[in-house]
């Protein structure tokens, strides 16, 4: 895999700033400042497509288990007329479908997905008494799996931000 576009360009907009804008500055605030945006974006530049990757593997993650959710619950026919089932099953469909439209802002159908998410487990919990145990048992480990992904990206992304560059130095 290449140099990623944004990786790319923020790490030229730094090198831009330190090379032509710096040392045009007189000593002082504006030239702290210029300094500081510099560091801020090469610091920020490899997280950039990183986070989005992450997100799109996210999204894809709970996209896949709520489409297991879904296909369980139509196939329990004997809860046709359960108000939450039903409820459950429109919800999942809507939010299913909206990849379908169009290519979706990466962050915002995280968002999404992860309400949905929620509403899922919310919603299994409620039918847990008409569900077969291993269908639910079965539902609930993919249910962990994702949310144990997410947790693994984001404790991998708190460690590499610490220590920051102020106390590492």
């Amino acid at each position: 895999m290449g140099t990623q576009i944004t990786t790319l360009m923020l790490e030229r907009c730094a090198q831009t700033i330190e090379q032509v804008v710096i040392p045009n500055l007189p000593e002082g605030f504006a030239l702290e400042q210029a300094m500081s945006i510099a560091r801020v974006l090469h610091f920020l530049a490899p997280f950039v497509e990183e986070k989005c990757q992450e997100l799109r593997e996210e999204n894809e993650a709970m996209r896949e288990v709520l489409g297991k959710v879904l296909e369980a619950l139509r196939g329990e026919k004997a809860l046709s007329r359960n108000a939450v089932r039903k409820g459950l099953i429109k919800r999942l469909d809507q939010e299913l479908k909206k990849v379908e439209v169009g290519p979706p802002d990466v962050s915002e159908e995280n968002h999404n997905l992860k309400a949905a998410l929620v509403e899922t487990i919310n919603g299994l919990d409620a039918l847990t008494e008409n569900l077969p145990t291993e269908t639910m048992s079965s539902l609930r480990q993919e249910i962990r799996s994702v949310i144990r992904q997410q947790l693994d990206h984001g404790t991998a992304r708190a460690a590499a931000w610490w220590p920051p560059p102020e106390l590492s130095a």
